[in-house]
């Protein structure tokens, strides 16, 4: 009977050496074992990180992930979770992967580069787009000041032109009326023939109402109404400079005078 318990006993310390050999050689690798730990202890050092199990919680990735990093297995990391680990341990993204031997073409990274090459190369052909729009912009406003100049210099001088007579003789005139008053106005009216205006009616003129021609001072005043003409209108080629100020009555002791210009 004591054999059976002397070999009971034997196998037990067997089992127990056996199981403590086992932790301590498995807790030795968790420990320090693996290829990349020295370095990435010596980075958890730097930013208060005491073991593996904090770096798991701090960067929010799996156990089976930290094993993979520190055995520096590409195979089956995502980006993501190096840039975890990497803003853990506040290392650029760049010198982790450089470090700890990862491929600087880690297929996300290539991907998520090209897209950002993509974006970049887009965004600089609007940029290319919005400087050509403000560019033409820019000439089309210089333009258009150039022709508001242009314009401006043509109506100043075709209205000088067309006022030329009575600019250069309004002087005289002014200074002849001073001298002789009583100096019929039909002698002057020859000095506004040369502007090429058409005159719409004649000084208390009475004529059917033309809304196309006339300008009532009541609003009641139908089309053929007979009316007369207080103030003449003009017209230049049939355009409708002013029209007439016409009136169903004639300004106070005028009387019946304007129908002598029917």
């Amino acid at each position: 009977m004591w054999y059976l318990a002397i070999a009971c006993i034997a196998i037990l310390l067997v089992w127990v050496s056996a199981i403590a050999f086992f932790r301590w050689l498995f807790s030795s690798i968790y420990a320090k074992g693996n290829l990349y730990d020295s370095l990435l202890l010596e980075w958890m050092q730097r930013v208060d990180i005491p073991n593996w199990q904090a770096l798991q919680q701090k960067s929010g990735i799996s156990s089976t992930a930290i094993w993979q990093l520190r055995d520096g297995d590409t195979t089956n990391l995502k980006l993501y979770e190096l840039s975890q680990i990497a803003t853990v341990l506040c290392v650029p993204l760049a010198e982790l992967l450089e470090k700890l031997g990862f491929p600087l073409e880690h297929p996300e990274l290539a991907a998520s580069r090209l897209e950002c090459a993509q974006l970049t190369s887009q965004w600089q052909q609007v940029t290319k787009e919005q400087e050509a729009l403000r560019q033409e912009g820019l000439r089309l406003h210089q333009e258009l000041q150039q022709q508001r100049l242009e314009l401006t210099q043509e109506l100043r001088q075709s209205t000088f032109e067309q006022l030329q007579t009575l600019l250069t003789n309004y002087p005289s005139i002014h200074s002849l009326v001073g001298i002789k008053p009583e100096l019929p106005a039909k002698n002057l009216l020859s000095l506004f023939t040369s502007l090429n205006y058409e005159q719409i009616g004649k000084p208390w003129q009475k004529v059917p109402f033309e809304p196309q021609i006339h300008q009532p001072d009541a609003s009641d005043i139908t089309v053929g109404e007979l009316v007369y003409i207080r103030f003449v209108g003009y017209k230049h080629q049939q355009r409708i400079l002013c029209p007439a100020k016409v009136s169903r009555n004639l300004p106070g002791g005028v009387g019946d005078k304007g129908d002598k210009g029917d």
